[in-house]
């Protein structure tokens, strides 16, 4: 769900980026995950403090595509065979979280911009990871996306 005015869409330097594949299989599959953590970060509001910051879906090709939008905190779903975002940051960030035979989280928890990337070895096993996601990394990734971001009303 966007909460968004379509005559007024945040700057990129604003967005949170979630990123899913632009194949068939990953707007069935993974663009509903995407909407559900989106739908959290709305319901977390809190976490972002006063950071002027919005979830946006949008595909890996508009996404690769976009360096302002590629150096904000993001959030990939999907394996790396069906999105090219995940592909791009699989081989560069730390694995957080991994269930072997099952799904596996990555995210840069110390530093950098603040990416995360996650998948399963089927869609039950990304939704699955996308609960996981929800309840154990995505309070520390909004809280770091809060401390990199300017306040509300900055430039």
């Amino acid at each position: 769900m966007t909460h968004f005015d379509p005559n007024n869409a945040p700057a990129p330097h604003r967005l949170i980026p979630i990123v899913v594949g632009a194949g068939p299989r990953s707007e069935i599959a993974d663009r509903p995950l995407a909407g559900r953590i989106a739908e959290a970060i709305h319901a977390g509001r809190e976490l972002l403090e006063d950071a002027d910051l919005h979830p946006l879906v949008v595909t890996d090709l508009w996404y690769l595509n976009d360096r302002e939008m590629m150096l904000q905190p993001t959030i990939c779903i999907g394996d790396p065979e069906q999105n090219a975002a995940s592909a791009f940051y699989g081989s560069r960030l730390p694995t957080m979280l991994m269930v072997e035979d099952q799904y596996r989280i990555l995210m840069d928890q110390d530093s950098g911009i603040g990416h995360a990337c996650f998948w399963g070895t089927s869609h039950s096993a990304t939704m699955t990871a996308t609960d996981a996601f929800i309840e154990r990394a995505l309070g520390p990734f909004l809280q770091r996306a809060a401390l990199r971001a300017t306040p509300a009303g900055d430039a």
